[in-house]
């Protein structure tokens, strides 16, 4: 399990903008993944869309990752857009929250590892009580010399019809975007407890949010809601990586490797 943690934690990013006073503020995570020879940096749709007006909010966005020097880089993700004409890919449906965009990453200077093609499982191939783990940014931990992903792990809970599924696991603002592997395929069965010992640190989704619960409080006198108090259930809804296959079969993905091939 250490080396699993050491090869994936490599793949983790932070996103983030200045804001002012030339203070960073970190917006979510991210991770890289290599696929058809190219390295992409994926996270939730959310960190880059604003919600309300559907623009892009990705102008001065910084990508957070370590050097092998030692030390923590900051790469504005403009410098890539406006260079190569790369743009961020989304779903077909509006509401899968995962955002795609090709990424450049110097093999001599950083020390960053894709998650490979070979490791994606998608959702039919999960099950109800598979252990799962999850990498991301936690607000309150200011990472010093280097990005120092935060690991949560949990229990696959639910496995919706859409392709969705929840894990048994808290997420907070923040950790949006991160990458969910499996531990371990564990499945209880009527006959037995069955291990498949081919299956373990896959990816098998993305971070989307947590899942809320809201309480109001009513005024005596009026009976109106005066005050409504909002907690994190502990379950997190995961986008799987079916809807990541789907993206970057898309033709949209397609042009996007163009303008590689151009380069």
């Amino acid at each position: 399990m250490r080396n699993l943690i050491e090869d994936v934690r490599k793949s983790v990013v932070f996103l983030g903008k200045r804001t002012e006073g030339k203070k960073i503020g970190r917006l979510g995570t991210g991770f890289l993944l290599e696929l058809q020879n190219t390295f992409l940096l994926v996270t939730a749709k959310h960190v880059v869309v604003d919600e309300k007006t559907g623009d892009l909010n990705d102008d001065g966005m910084l990508v957070f990752l370590n050097e092998k020097s030692g030390r923590m880089a900051l790469r504005c993700l403009n410098d890539y857009t406006h260079r190569f004409g790369f743009e961020w890919v989304f779903h077909e449906n509006d509401e899968v929250d995962i955002a795609i965009i090709p990424f450049m990453s110097d093999p001599q200077k950083d020390d960053v590892e894709p998650i490979a093609e070979n490791l994606l499982l998608g959702a039919d191939e999960l099950s109800e009580l598979y252990d799962v783990f999850f990498l991301s940014f936690e607000p309150g931990i200011v990472p010093t010399n280097r990005i120092t992903p935060i690991i949560r792990s949990g229990t696959i809970s639910a496995i919706n019809d859409d392709k969705t599924f929840h894990i048994d696991a808290f997420a907070f603002p923040g950790n949006s975007g991160s990458p969910v592997f499996l531990k371990l395929a564990i499945r209880f069965e009527e006959r037995g407890i069955f291990i498949n010992p081919d299956l373990g640190g896959n990816l098998i989704g993305v971070i989307g949010e947590y899942l809320a619960y809201q309480e109001s409080a009513k005024s005596t006198q009026t009976g109106r809601i005066r005050v409504v108090f909002e907690e994190n259930k502990g379950l997190s809804k995961v986008w799987s990586v079916t809807f990541i296959k789907d993206i970057v079969e898309s033709d949209a993905f397609k042009q996007q490797l163009g303008k590689l091939a151009k380069e």
